[in-house]
């Protein structure tokens, strides 16, 4: 298994300039409720050189899907 990719510093610093100030403030709100577990990742969309286009997150505490419709599958 390969080392995960980061960023460095400079690259860092080059795309928080490029942000406007509403999503800087998204970036810290994602971040801030990522840091007390509220938050998880639900799928990451990677291109054809497996690098990160985007993150969906998702509540912990989201109601799910409901799991009736597979219960027709089963004997009960």
């Amino acid at each position: 298994m390969s080392d995960i990719p980061k960023m460095n510093r400079h690259q860092a610093v080059t795309l928080w300039n490029t942000l406007s100030s509403a999503q800087k403030a998204q970036f810290n709100e994602m971040l801030n409720k990522m840091q007390k577990g509220e938050l998880m990742i639900e799928h990451v969309n990677v291109d054809e050189n497996e690098k990160i286009q985007n993150i969906s997150l998702k509540k912990k505490d989201a109601p799910s899907k409901s799991d009736k419709p597979f219960y027709k599958h089963f004997n009960r």
